[in-house]
């Protein structure tokens, strides 16, 4: 489903907002005017990365304000959402730096808002306008809320009859935006967007990274990227796993090191997480299949901290009778920080060496790579 909600979200990535505030202790105003938006009505605002800034504010009759402050080099991407559930039209995912923005439309709520500001909120408008009028990604949007409607259906075959469609679409957007970024190598939401190329080898992501300027490379998803870069040069296939402890379920230490001389799955996983609960049962028949030959799991959970119950709970209904440990620290978890995991299901395949021979593997592909190695 990941290619569908970052379409949606480039679509929407319009919005980026800034200038100085009237209050000293502000550097970012955002004024929003939309006809018919009632008073009272609850604005959040949560950054994607780095420290977790999040708040919010009611709106009066017809628009809203909203004051913050963003320090040097941390520009970010952020949510900002009308009301508590999502819902068409009440929220944006956008880019923000210091500096004054406006937020104009005549509504329901976002659709079709029109964002003015600085000249990161030009880059966004000019970037958002090439993809609308792409020739090669007409239909786009209607494509993809067709295809979230069938997800939401769980209508597998109407998806499937979708996917080539969808995979075009997909390829011919990663490419304009690759274009878009080279042409744009000063633009602070280059690195940005770059970020945000999911499905392209990190060696390609680290070769534009490099052609852009050291300005553009100021803000939060630049350092993630240049984060993930560093790691992925000590964790990729054919470097030796870093080692690491976590607590298990009863609270004793457990470490990589003691898996040395098998085959072991480092699964990353929660047990909130659907996707990763949804992809269970492939990894317990992979496991029940190759347990005798040298091979394990060791399960990572990224639970939270008052989530332990949970974390149990979801182990004993998926039955994953595997080692499982976690510091139950939710996305701060110490060993996902370690391998750089920003998404989940995630793992990662390590030889009897200590070796990583493999990432990513879902599916079909887990039970196919075991079946080559053992």
């Amino acid at each position: 489903m990941k290619h569908y909600q970052y379409a949606i979200a480039a679509l929407l990535l319009p919005a980026a907002l800034t200038t100085a505030s009237a209050q000293a202790r502000y550097n970012t105003t955002i004024t929003a005017t939309i006809k018919n938006l009632p008073a009272g009505e609850w604005v959040y605002w949560r950054s994607q990365g780095g420290e977790d800034r999040r708040d919010s504010v009611q709106t009066t009759a017809g628009g809203f304000t909203i004051r913050m402050n963003i320090p040097p080099g941390e520009g970010d991407f952020y949510t900002i959402k009308i009301g508590k559930p999502y819902g068409e039209y009440n929220f944006l995912f956008y880019y923000l730096d210091k500096g004054n923005i406006t937020i104009k439309g005549d509504g329901p709520l976002f659709k079709d808002a029109i964002f003015d500001g600085p000249q990161f909120i030009k880059d966004n408008n000019e970037y958002t306008a090439m993809l609308k009028q792409a020739p090669g990604l007409q239909g786009q949007a209607d494509l993809y809320k067709k295809a979230n409607k069938l997800y939401a259906e769980k209508d597998s075959a109407g998806l499937a009859a979708l996917e080539p469609e969808m995979e075009r679409m997909r390829k011919e957007s990663e490419n304009l935006t690759k274009q878009w970024i080279l042409q744009h190598p000063k633009s602070g939401i280059s690195a940005s967007l770059l970020s945000h190329l999911n499905d392209i080898p990190l060696d390609e992501k680290e070769s534009i990274f490099n052609k852009l300027s050291a300005s553009a490379k100021e803000n939060g998803p630049a350092k993630r990227l240049a984060h993930s870069i560093r790691v992925n040069k000590l964790t990729g296939i054919g470097n030796m796993a870093l080692d690491f402890t976590q607590n298990d379920t009863l609270g004793k230490p457990v470490s990589l090191k003691d898996f040395r001389g098998k085959y072991v799955l480092v699964d990353f996983w929660a047990s909130w997480c659907v996707p990763c609960r949804a992809e269970n049962p492939n990894v317990l028949k992979a496991y029940n299949r190759f347990k005798d030959k040298n091979f394990t799991v060791l399960g990572v959970s990224l639970d939270q901290p008052n989530g332990k119950e949970k974390w149990l709970n979801a182990i004993h209904q998926d039955n994953l009778a595997w080692t499982h440990v976690s510091d139950l620290k939710f996305w701060d978890n110490a060993v996902a920080k370690q391998y750089d995991i920003r998404s989940i299901p995630s793992n990662l395949l390590i030889d009897p060496s200590g070796k990583i021979i493999a990432k990513d593997l879902h599916g079909e592909e887990l039970e196919k790579k075991l079946a080559e190695v053992l």
